[in-house]
């Protein structure tokens, strides 16, 4: 009976959304006359990026539409999605959910979140060719998201360790692994990378990984099947694992590391380069304001190319104010609310009119992923299309260690892994 009433209590406690506004655990309602409609969002980045910058978006969103009011709720990263999950279940949601590229599937097929065609078919066509690209496609026929942040991955570098060895940011493949040999001394514990590999959680793949795959020619996924057990793949994983194996120009431990780890190795200095995006430049100056470091777009092999992920805006099916909601998410990927969402966070913009803004063309850092947005030939973006994509991209990685730890070879371990992911995509009805 203990157990029982605990699970209860913990339960109830599970379905009260968390708030950084002053009607925190208020049930929503629509408004009477007169009143103003209360909207909630469910996001995370008060705890990153501060309350203050978050009500800069709050108060223009409030001004341009004075009858609503947007409560911002707030959760940390690591538990936004169990506790979607809850909310749902407990038929009180917020009215806006954040969703990362990973979830937005997940999400859709559970019917969590609501198709947004309806209000994506009265938008201006100008809105609506700004917002054109790889995380404004359908999930089975239907739009589930706005997208809000974005980011593709690019080359970080140590300026010091770089001009201690006489050496330039590489653009190709050979020059990375020339560089690389050039800036590791184990001796000295610095290294050319942090190898990172965890498979859980299963992020990392997207930095150390999926990027070779795009740079030798190959793709991801095509036609909703697995497209990387190819020869390009093979190529791919074989150039990562000279790095690691043979070069050794990476940090020992590549199994066990994510990106935490690799993170921290970077800002403490001893690492020549790191894979990451664009939010990487404020974590890197929050962990370390001495470093000096660049960035560069990543190395071509036989092309350019690179992954590409990001957050989108969803419509909680069994929100109560969906019109209004709705509002605030079109603000949002609006050239304009783009442009003080950034501003306010240091985040990089996925509308392609904000892209061109004076604030993104004079950072030295934004204007790299821009550039490689618009330049690279082969970018991709697959969270937003995998079924499952986080058990998905982790089959992955425990198959890359496989053929990384010898039990298995390239082709093997791709075509494992891809027969994973297409029984993943029968299952969806894909």
């Amino acid at each position: 009976m203990l157990g029982l009433i605990t699970a209860m209590v913990l339960l109830l406690a599970a379905c009260s959304p968390p708030s950084t506004g002053s009607n925190k655990g208020e049930e929503q309602n629509t408004a009477k006359e007169g009143e103003r409609t209360q909207i909630h969002w469910l996001q995370h980045w008060v705890s990153e990026q501060g309350p203050d910058k978050i009500n800069e978006v709050k108060a223009a969103f409030e001004a341009k539409y004075p009858e609503i009011e947007l409560i911002i709720d707030d959760l940390p990263f690591a538990q936004e999605h169990d506790k979607i999950l809850a909310l749902d279940l407990a038929g009180s949601p917020p009215d806006i959910i954040t969703a990362s590229g990973a979830w937005v599937t997940e999400f859709a097929d559970a019917g969590i979140i609501s198709p947004i065609d309806e209000y994506v078919a009265k938008l201006p066509q100008e809105y609506k060719d700004a917002l054109e690209g790889p995380m404004f496609l359908p999930w089975k026929g239907k739009l589930y998201g706005v997208p809000v942040t974005f980011g593709n991955m690019g080359l970080f570098y140590n300026k010091k360790i770089l001009e201690a060895a006489n050496v330039q940011p590489p653009t190709t493949w050979e020059e990375f692994e020339a560089a690389a040999v050039k800036v590791t001394d184990a001796s000295k514990n610095q290294y050319a990378m942090t190898g990172n590999l965890v498979a859980d959680p299963p992020t990392v793949i997207s930095y150390e990984i999926f990027p070779y795959i795009l740079q030798a020619g190959g793709k991801i996924i095509n036609n909703n099947r697995a497209a990387f057990n190819s020869p390009e793949g093979v190529q791919a994983l074989e150039f990562y694992k000279r790095l690691v194996k043979e070069l050794k120009v990476m940090t020992p431990g590549e199994l066990i590391a994510g990106e935490k780890e690799k993170r921290a190795n970077f800002s403490a200095g001893n690492i020549a380069f790191m894979f990451e995006g664009p939010w990487g430049v404020a974590i890197q100056k929050k962990a370390n304001p001495n470093l000096e470091f660049g960035v560069v777009p990543m190395p071509a092999g036989k092309t350019t190319g690179t992954i590409a992920q990001g957050s989108v805006l969803t419509l909680a099916a069994k929100g109560k104010n969906k019109d209004a909601a709705w509002k605030f998410i079109e603000f949002m990927g609006s050239a304009e609310g783009q442009l003080l969402w950034d501003k306010a966070t240091n985040f990089f913009p996925y509308n392609k009119q904000t892209m061109q803004d004076e604030y993104f063309q004079s950072n030295e850092y934004l204007k790299v992923f821009i550039d490689q947005h618009n330049s690279a030939k082969n970018v991709e973006v697959i969270d937003n299309f995998l079924p499952d994509a986080t058990d998905l991209r982790k089959q992955f990685t425990i198959e890359v260690q496989n053929f990384l730890t010898d039990k298995k070879t390239a082709q093997k371990a791709l075509e494992d892994a891809a027969a994973y992911w297409d029984a993943a995509f029968v299952k969806a009805g894909l």
